[in-house]
Formats: structure tokens, C-alpha cells, sequence
């Protein structure tokens, strides 16, 4: 079977590192980002991404900037959200995890966004 492919994109390094370990020790095949620009240059040089799992808050394009220009140019990549601060009901659209959230939650999270149609 092949490994699916996940993209981890937020501006803290230990972030990106834990998760990417834990990602890739759960069977992914993980590359990381610092940054929306970094991450819209791997997508349109052709990077086939099956979910990008960003922080909401970070310099230049913000997560939620991200996901929107995702959907709208790679409709196929599924798109979950790390945020500190909880959005209420103003973006139920988007699939958000509240940090700080643990390894089971986020494998949760990831699998019900790959298995959804």
C-alpha cells in the first residue's frame, strides 16, 4: 500500500519536528514548511500532498489563507488546521485541532479528513 503523503506547515520548529516524527512513525510519509509561501511553492511545482495539517497563526499567509487558496487550486488535498484559540461557529467549513492536542487526536483527526470523500 502506498504511503500517504502529509504536509506539516507552521513557523515553530519543534512543532513541525514532533510532528513530523510522530507522523512518520505512524506510517506517513511527511515533509514540513515553514511558512504559506513555502507551501504554495511545493504544491505548484507539483508536490502531490493527500493533507496539509497547518498552524492557523503564522507570518504572511496564515493558515486559514492557506487552506482557502488550497481548496481552491488543489480541491483533492484535504486541509486540517492547528489552532491555540478556539473559532467558535464563524468557520465550520474548516476542519480545526486545538492545540495543545494529543497524538491520538491528531492521527483521528487526520484519518476522519483522508476518509472523508
Amino acid at each position: 500500500m502506498k504511503r500517504r503523503k502529509i504536509l506539516i506547515v507552521d513557523d515553530e520548529k519543534e512543532i513541525r519536528e514532533v510532528s513530523q516524527n510522530l507522523l512518520e512513525r505512524a506510517g506517513y510519509q511527511v515533509d514540513v514548511c515553514e511558512n504559506g509561501e513555502e507551501a504554495l511553492q511545493l504544491l505548484d511545482k507539483g508536490a502531490d500532498y493527500q493533507l496539509v495539517l497547518t498552524d492557523f497563526d503564522m507570518p504572511g499567509i496564515n493558515g486559514l489563507e492557506l487552506i482557502r487558496e488550497i481548496e481552491k487550486k488543489y480541491p483533492r488535498c484535504k486541509t486540517l488546521l492547528m489552532s491555540g484559540t478556539p473559532f467558535g461557529n464563524n468557520i465550520d467549513t474548516i476542519h480545526y485541532l486545538l492545540k495543545p492536542f494529543n497524538f491520538a487526536e491528531l492521527i483521528s483527526m487526520i484519518e476522519e479528513q483522508l476518509s472523508s470523500p
